[in-house]
């Protein structure tokens, strides 16, 4: 690692940040309901999130690049900590839709800046095992932060809950003032001397073949993901009959499978194709969506859970570490950021899509719909980036 202690602290305020909004997100529904939000003013906020984080995407990580990381991290953690505390301080439904769209602004801009300052700390070499290592932040929190939630919950309601979010965005927010260099206040190095922040220029990035053959690939990742988590629920308690416990332990085999093999993936991906991992676990993770509705008992299921995560994996690392390669040409936080508009686009047309096919062609369509998306989305990343493209290192990093 080029800078130990700059990643060190991105690993800390990654996985604060995340940790604070796992805990929240997983009862943000409930809270609604317990205002009295019902029908639209309940899923008005949840929209309003994921549309403001589509199309602030781009504007947000273009901002990175030309106001540079110091101040952008800064900025997005501040607006963090203030949607905290009106959490915490407010109960207003109106309040707390504007807070949410608040929020999706300052996620649009925090994973641009995050990845804009791991490129930094991580050098060119290195980039597939410090991805690996970074997502580990995020998944660990969200593994941590329901259960967490749940008793923070049960101890002191939801009071505790945004009391716990707000502490752990000041904690965030104290670590990047004191640990983010001042010297980094200035506008990227990497990527155009004057990242422009129109639509238009944002097209023209998406529109270079490499990337989009990311976004493509990240858009069918988004889809699979959503369905998955919208639907394979359901099929585990109505169709299979599985106990509370049960869907829980299947619905968390993904995740720890993803998090305990972020870092050996990551280094491998420094010293291999990174296009091709890319493609190996799109196309796998396809195939296995495929055998969800054939699948017959709980560890049947809790296998499929596992492959899905050790497949999904795969292709991980590889990806940020190509996103990183494309920051270097047109700027990280541009890069970035439209990449997660096309994955929060995923996010958002995957369960619409669900359950359109649900409600016309029955539960099982939804599982074989993920799985030609993904096919599809991997057969266009493998046409779309025909150019050469860095395989890592030459050699594996020492661990």
């Amino acid at each position: 690692m080029k800078n130990t202690k700059l990643f060190q602290s991105l690993f800390l305020i990654n996985f604060a940040t995340s940790l604070g909004f796992g805990i929240a997100d997983a009862f943000f529904a409930t809270y609604l309901f317990s205002l009295g939000g019902r029908g639209l003013l309940l899923g008005l906020p949840l929209l309003l999130f994921s549309l403001s984080k589509i199309v602030f995407s781009p504007v947000m990580g273009g901002c990175v690049d030309r106001f540079g990381p110091r101040a952008a991290v800064t900025f997005s953690l501040a607006l963090y900590l203030l949607v905290s505390l009106g959490y915490l301080l407010s109960s207003d439904l109106m309040v707390i839709m504007s807070l949410r769209l608040v929020q999706g602004v300052a996620c649009a801009m925090f994973r641009p800046v995050m990845l804009s300052l791991l490129g930094r700390a991580s050098g060119t070499d290195g980039e597939g095992r410090a991805a690996g290592t970074f997502d580990i932040s995020f998944y660990l929190a969200i593994g941590i932060g329901p259960v967490l939630g749940g008793v923070l919950h049960d101890l002191w309601g939801f009071y505790g809950i945004f009391a716990s979010l707000t502490l752990l965005c000041l904690l965030a927010l104290a670590v990047a003032l004191r640990c983010i260099p001042s010297a980094l206040c200035g506008g990227a190095p990497s990527g155009k001397d004057k990242v422009s922040l129109t639509l238009p220029a944002a097209l023209e990035v998406a529109r270079h073949g490499a990337m989009g053959g990311l976004l493509v690939f990240i858009f069918g990742r988004g889809c699979g993901i959503s369905l998955l988590a919208g639907f394979f629920p359901i099929l585990l308690n109505a169709r299979l009959g599985l106990t509370g416990t049960q869907t829980g332990l299947v619905l968390a085999s993904s995740t720890l499978v993803i998090t305990t093999l972020l870092r050996p993936v990551g280094r491998l991906s420094d010293c291999r194709s990174r296009k091709s991992l890319v493609l190996l676990g799109g196309i796998s993770v396809s195939l296995l969506y495929f055998l969800i509705p054939a699948a017959q008992g709980f560890h049947q299921v809790l296998v499929l859970g596992g492959g899905i995560g050790l497949c999904s994996v795969l292709s991980q690392p590889a990806s940020t570490a190509l996103l990183l390669e494309q920051g270097e040409r047109h700027g990280t936080g541009l890069a970035v950021g439209i990449f997660n508009a096309a994955l929060n686009l995923g996010f958002l047309v995957g369960p619409l899509f669900g359950g359109w096919l649900q409600s016309r062609f029955g539960l099982t369509s939804v599982f074989y719909a993920a799985g030609w998306i993904g096919l599809a989305a991997a057969v266009l990343f493998a046409a779309s980036t025909l150019e050469k493209e860095g395989t890592g290192s030459a050699r594996c990093l020492s661990p």
